[in-house]
Order: structure tokens, then sequence, then C-alpha cells
């Protein structure tokens, strides 16, 4: 049966909603012409349920989509303000108020400094303050990494790219870190054939994933950090200059804790503060303790500060942490010959501190793994001290 001529006119009617025997359905209506006269029509239709059946698993799906895109967001969001960069020194305030100027921008960005000085901080804090803040903040080591996994965490890979890949294929960091942020920690540590790959998508915002054979755009911006000489890498042929000077655009140079010891105190404020609010507990130093911390000389910097503030929180039998307590005391509070000054705590005393370490750990893999957990720094940077030291 036709439609009625007032809807009709010889064109198609398409979704027409029709109801018969409480049956509903929609109907695409098609005319069929003969020497250009309508003769008849084609009717298609569809059970209305099926459709509102289609439409329910549409929107089930795209509200999944959604909970797993907001799941990776929280995973990969920024944990720290700069109100958690605890400084009172003047260098380090200068430091901050450069990386707020330019956080809102998307230049690259590369933080200078010694491992657990708090480059991973100002990071997390510089991608907060800008306009990429409700986007994805990806950080990966690539110190952590083999040349080849690393490049596989950076690009991820199609399905059945090589043995071993996981069944679909897998997203790269770049992918998840679209409109946000990646911080590669430990750049200086990045296989030199892989900075070639990095460089390109720097340049041309495009990349490939290993065993895919269509480029994807992204955007990206990158903050980079090492602890690391890159001038001396450059010079070695370790690492790229064009690559650095992509990096370089705007760089962070965070003292070491040693050379602001007036930091010290604030610093021990705040880790308590956090501390006895995990723990439930009220834990004070005395002036004293204070005193001894000064005189230390912190391999491992901040770091390095709050593993002790930990370690004597947890063994001490008050709650007024006593210099006693500390694990350095016996070290500093004994001998006056190891009250250190400040000019003191610069390059000699940390060499000291690493043979004195290593002579009692031993120079094996594992006398290294124990060393730099004691010294408070990762093996990696063990490694490039005893570089730089000649040990």
């Amino acid at each position: 049966m036709l439609p009625r001529r007032r809807f009709w006119a010889g064109k198609a009617l398409l979704g027409i909603r029709r109801k018969v025997n409480n049956v509903e359905y929609i109907a695409d209506i098609n005319p069929i012409f003969v020497d250009n006269k309508v003769v008849g029509a084609i009717s298609v239709v569809r059970d209305i349920t099926e459709i509102v059946s289609l439409s329910s698993k549409l929107n089930d799906y795209t509200n999944r989509v959604m909970e797993l895109r907001d799941k990776v967001r929280e995973i990969h969001r920024a944990h720290h303000r700069f109100e958690d960069i605890v400084s009172n020194s003047e260098e380090m305030v200068k430091m901050k108020d450069r990386a707020r100027r330019m956080a809102s921008s998307d230049m690259a960005v590369i933080i200078l400094g010694e491992s657990g000085s708090g480059k991973e901080l100002f990071a997390h804090a510089i991608h907060h303050a800008g306009s990429r803040s409700n986007n994805p903040f990806v950080p990966v080591n690539c110190a952590a990494f083999s040349p080849q996994l690393l490049s596989s965490e950076l690009f991820g890979y199609e399905a059945g790219a090589f043995t071993g890949a996981v069944k679909g294929g897998k997203l790269g960091l770049f992918e998840i870190a679209n409109g946000g942020t990646l911080f590669l920690d430990e750049i200086g540590d990045m296989e030199y054939d892989l900075q070639s790959k990095l460089l390109r998508v720097l340049e041309t915002g495009e990349f490939m994933r290993i065993g895919g054979t269509k480029p994807l755009k992204v955007d990206v911006r990158i903050i980079s950090a090492t602890n690391r000489d890159i001038g001396r890498l450059i010079h070695e042929t370790k690492f790229r200059e064009d690559l650095y000077y992509r990096l370089n655009v705007v760089s962070i140079d965070i003292p070491p804790l040693r050379t602001r010891l007036g930091d010290i105190a604030p610093l021990v404020e705040h880790f308590l503060e956090k501390y006895n609010r995990r723990m439930k507990k009220r834990y004070t130093v005395s002036d004293a303790t204070i005193e001894i911390l000064k005189r230390y000389h912190y391999p491992g910097n901040v770091r390095e500060l709050f593993n002790i503030l930990e370690f004597a929180a947890s063994t001490s039998d008050t709650e007024e942490i006593a210099p006693g307590d500390l694990p350095i005391f016996s070290k500093l509070g004994s001998s006056p010959s190891h009250r250190r000054s400040l000019s003191h705590a610069m390059r000699s005393s940390e060499k000291g501190a690493i043979e004195e370490v290593l002579k009692s750990c031993g120079t094996s893999l594992a006398g290294k793994r124990k060393a730099a957990a004691h010294l408070g720094i990762s093996l990696a940077t063990l490694y490039n001290k005893i570089r730089q030291y000649d040990l």
C-alpha cells in the first residue's frame, strides 16, 4: 500500500515510524518508476525493538569508553603542585618562578639536577599549572627499560608485530599522552638510535607503531629530565645534539640539597606533617636533630632526607626524634672530624661517602644495589657517580 499522496510526491521516505496490530516498526520507502511514473514502492521494514536494542548497546559502549578514558586520566595525572615544592632558598625560589612563567605554554622543558633533588616534582607542577592540566600526565623512566622495550612502550605496536606481543596490539605512551604531557625522566640514558625516532616525533608530531604502516598524529608536550652531563654525552656521541636543542627550549636547573641547607628545617616540617597525618602520630624534632641534619652532605638529596626521617620516626622510642635516632648520627654526631661545614659537603664529601659505602657493601652487583639503597639513590645514579669520581 502506497503512502498518501500528500506525503509521497514520488520521493523516498526514510525512517517512517508505523504501528500495526500493536507492533511498532520503522520503514524506509522507495518509489518504483516506470516511464517516469510511480507504479509502486519498495518498503524495508525494521522492528523498532531491534533499533532500540542497538541504540542501547551503543550507549553502553559509549559510557564504557568514557569510563575507561576517565580511569586513564585518573591514573595518568599530575599529583603535585608548585605549593608542594618546599624551599626558602633564593635559587630554588627563582627556579619555581621560572617554571611557573612557562607552565602555560607548550614549550619543551628539560629539568636538570641530581637524583632525588625533585625533578619529577617540578614536572608534575608544570603540567598541573598549564593549559593541559585536565589531560594525561604520563611519566616514563628511560633508564628502566631496554632500548627495544622502551621503543614499544613509547610508540606501541600492532598485533603480531613480534613474538610475545599482546594480542590485539598495544597503545604507546605517546597515544596515551595525546593532548597532555609526556615526561621523559632520565632522558640522558636513552639509547642513541631511539633518540632519532624521538626527534622525528618532536619535529613532525607523527609516529608509527612498531609493525604499523599508518602514521599517527599526536599533540603532546614534552618535559624531560636528567642527572647526566648532557654536554659530555654529546661530546662522546652518546646524545644527539639536535635532539638536545629540541628538548632544551627552557631549562630548569635544580640545585642539590647540600647547597641549600637552609631548606632542611622546612623540609623536615613538611615531611613530618605528611607522615603524622598518614600514621596518626605527632612526631616532632629537636633543635639538636636539625643541627645534625644540616651537617650531612645528602648524596641522595631530598629523597634521602625523607628516607632518613622515615627511618628515625619508625625506630624512635618517643614522638620527639632525637639526634641518636638518625641513622647518620654515628657519622656526624660522635666525632668532630665528621662535622662537615658547607664547603666540605661538596665534591670531596660525596666521593668519600660513596667510597665508604662501597667498601662496606662491596662492588659486586648485589653490593652496589645495597650501596645505592643505603645512599638513597638509584642504581643508575650510583653508576654515574662511580664514573664521575673514577672509583
